[in-house]
């Protein structure tokens, strides 16, 4: 595939930083992170099969070489790519309909998957079914909600609407429903289906959403109060539903714009993001301080730690997770994730840019290259990762986006699913939902 410049495109300040009076972003923080998406999007391009269009699992950094194992979230996030694409004009606009449309079809006439949901991992090649995965839940829905932004960033073409539909409708949600009313995770055809379930905050929130708002087979709306609020910390005197990766805060909010609408029982989604993040801040600090020789580094210049991989294999870490409790759990090792900062960008954009741009100046190409950061770095061994994971490039890409424009929260919020997962679910607000 012939290789592209991705050249930057007119910038102005973000509409979000008015609700942030005690930073003002400069013009030299749009440049970066402007140069850091189109980075993640080159991702997008590069480690997508050019004969199926489905998108690598992850790839090496230095786009030596791709996964021949592609990831469900990974093409989703890669639709959602292709909008932003479009809005900036890093691509011709028909190209990257090309692109969606292709991506598309094959998810659609190639794409295994068992009563709509689809199988987490895909051959790259052909769409079967790899490493023995799951037919997921949570996956099928990250992927659905870029099959709805597509749609409604590429209206104009009949083809691509009708496709994403087709994806969204044939997903037979009350398949996985248990008898207590939350989700399973996903079906195997060796084993059945997985019996755990989300029943606890996390996640789910999106994927519980699209299957109240569905347009065929939806759950009932009483789903959205079955699973349990827990667990719940405190960070200062303020209450928040946490869940240790902070990629967990951030999937949902990619897609549905929390920040004027509450939940049935009162809650803001976006201020629960913004207080889980200023609390896993404030534990890495801690971490830091008591252990000085092994995560000293840690602090508000050098945070982040989210789901990735590490020099002993992928980690599932995060933090905090009791109040009072300042101790290594997980294997937290001093490693550092750049996505779960980039992932933050709209949520604590003072900070996030803070320690995105610090990693950048002091560990520059090692760190940051073709697309942009790697999926992990350690400061306090020197280990660096090889790779780069679809998801995570992803979320960089994504949320720099709606702090800068905030379209994914505009344009997702006009698709008529959308609206109805948030009316349907009990949600309050503006524009009269609730």
């Amino acid at each position: 595939m012939k290789r592209r410049r991705f050249l930057a495109t007119g910038l102005t300040l973000p509409p979000i930083m008015q609700q942030f009076s005690a930073y003002a972003m400069v013009y030299d923080d749009t440049i970066f992170l402007t140069d850091m998406q189109q980075r993640c999007y080159r991702y997008f391009v590069e480690a997508a099969d050019p004969a199926t269009g489905l998108i690598s699992d992850r790839a090496a950094a230095d786009g030596s070489a791709a996964s021949e194992h592609s990831s469900i979230a990974a093409c989703g996030f890669g639709l959602v790519a292709h909008c932003i694409a479009a809005d900036h004009q890093w691509l011709p606009r028909g190209e990257i309909i090309d692109r969606v449309g292709l991506l598309l079809r094959t998810l659609v006439e190639c794409g295994e998957h068992e009563r709509g949901f689809m199988y987490h991992f895909l051959n790259r090649a052909d769409g079967r079914r790899t490493w023995n995965s799951e037919a997921s839940t949570i996956d099928t829905a990250l992927l659905i909600a870029g099959a709805m932004t597509a749609a409604v960033w590429f209206e104009e073409d009949e083809q691509i609407v009708q496709w994403a539909d087709e994806l969204y409708r044939r997903v037979d949600w009350n398949w996985m429903l248990g008898s207590n009313d939350c989700m399973h995770m996903g079906w195997t055809p060796e084993r059945g289906r997985i019996p755990y379930q989300w029943d606890h905050f996390s996640e789910l929130v999106l994927l519980v959403l699209l299957a109240i708002g569905a347009p065929e087979n939806p759950i009932p709306s009483r789903c959205w109060q079955a699973w349990k609020r827990t667990p719940t910390l405190t960070f200062g005197d303020q209450e928040f539903l946490s869940y240790p990766p902070l990629f967990v805060h951030q999937y949902p909010a990619v897609f549905f714009d929390f920040r004027e609408v509450r939940s049935p029982s009162g809650r803001n989604y976006f201020n629960n993001a913004v207080i889980a993040h200023r609390a896993q801040i404030q534990f890495l600090t801690d971490l830091g301080r008591k252990y000085p020789d092994q995560l000293g580094h840690y602090g508000p210049k050098l945070w982040g730690i989210t789901s990735s991989d590490s020099d002993a294999g992928y980690r599932d870490w995060g933090g905090p997770y009791q109040d009072g409790r300042c101790e290594p759990d997980r294997g937290i090792d001093g490693t550092l994730v750049p996505s779960a900062a980039a992932g933050a960008l709209a949520f604590v954009p003072q900070q996030a840019l803070e320690t995105l741009r610090y990693q950048k100046m002091e560990f520059g190409d090692a760190i940051y290259g073709r697309y942009g950061f790697v999926n992990a770095h350690n400061p306090a061994t020197g280990w660096v990762n090889s790779d780069v994971i679809g998801i995570d490039t992803g979320i960089s890409l994504m949320m720099a986006e709606n702090l800068l424009s905030e379209s994914l929260w505009k344009g997702f919020a006009r698709h008529p699913a959308a609206i109805d997962a948030l009316r349907m679910a009990g949600f309050s607000g503006h524009d009269g939902i609730g």
